[in-house]
């Protein structure tokens, strides 16, 4: 299939379930749910292996996912350097750096701290998209906005004129977190762009990959000399298993499915589902008390995601 075929499969397929709001908040609703779960399943890669080490295994799990795909679809993968970019550029900000940073934040930073800082992308992601993509943010989704940031607060009862100055150690890890705060950000915008021009299961599997080989060939060596001198624990593979799979495979396709028919600041606004599975499991696993006012955040929570899909207005 040539490129020019592939951009109207492309297009045919997004305009189909442009219209088709429930479904979309499935869909996201499954991806946060699944990405809530990140920071917590991650904890227990990164104290048996080193952040490099974690994000390959999780890479090459996703692609054992993506190959056969690949394959089967091999000449839809553009050919020139100038249509890889979008994906490269994917690659780059949403898997290669993005989780790097992202384990290195959480050897430092209790999970709270990476949830909370990380709802600050559906900012990002507003700004860039009304700036860079022109789009229209209309006054659901300013008040979706609003809504889910005071709604993510009461769920996490974290006092952020007081989260950089927490025991040492937890500023370093916010600081990284914050600059997943900057890429992910960048990665939904740069995702419309990519997706005008495949489908978003290809987008998918081709920023997977470009972030693996950006991985193994920047940290290949450390990985190789970490993974011999110590082997990960069936705990971690199991974990890397579980975010390679479904975190990184599946809920990419999906957040990348519903990317490609709404516009980007929309469907930013759900990333604020995600501390509602990542506090009750840190309170769970990590004992980390979950807060009164949980409940009420979560309803707020919830109202931000249905008024955003369902009121806005083109």
């Amino acid at each position: 299939m040539t490129n020019e075929k592939a951009k109207k499969t492309s297009h045919d397929f997004a305009s189909q379930g442009a219209t088709k709001p429930p479904r979309d908040l499935l869909m996201l609703t499954t991806a946060n749910l699944l990405w809530g779960s990140t920071d917590v399943v991650a904890k227990f890669a990164v104290r048996n292996m080193t952040p490099a080490t974690a994000t390959w295994l999780r890479l090459s799990f996703a692609l054992l996912v993506f190959a056969p795909f690949l394959f089967k679809a091999k000449r839809e993968i553009p050919r020139s350097f100038p249509s890889l970019m979008p994906f490269v550029a994917l690659g780059l900000s949403g898997f290669f750096l993005n989780h790097l940073l992202n384990y290195h934040g959480i050897r430092f930073a209790p999970a709270s701290h990476a949830s909370a800082l990380r709802v600050l992308e559906t900012m990002v992601i507003m700004l860039l998209s009304a700036g860079l993509l022109r789009e229209p943010v209309g006054k659901w989704s300013k008040a979706s906005l609003v809504a889910g940031m005071l709604g993510v607060t009461m769920v996490l009862n974290i006092d952020f004129n007081q989260i950089f100055r927490a025991p040492s150690g937890f500023l370093l890890g916010d600081l990284f977190i914050l600059g997943v705060v900057i890429l992910e950000g960048a990665y939904a915008v740069t995702g419309k762009w990519a997706l005008k021009r495949a489908s978003p299961l290809m987008t998918t599997a081709l920023a997977c990959l470009s972030g693996w080989c950006m991985l193994s060939v920047v940290c290949g060596y450390s990985i190789v000399i970490d993974l011999a001198q110590n082997p990960p624990s069936p705990g971690a593979i199991l974990a890397c298993i579980y975010l390679g799979f479904f975190c990184s495979g599946l809920g990419f396709y999906l957040y990348h499915l519903v990317l490609s028919r709404q516009p980007s600041h929309r469907v930013g606004v759900s990333l604020v589902i995600q501390p509602l599975v990542g506090v009750p499991l840190a309170a769970l696993l990590f004992r980390e008390g979950m807060t009164p006012g949980f409940v009420a955040g979560m309803f707020l929570i919830s109202m931000s995601v249905y008024f955003v899909l369902w009121r806005e207005k083109e």
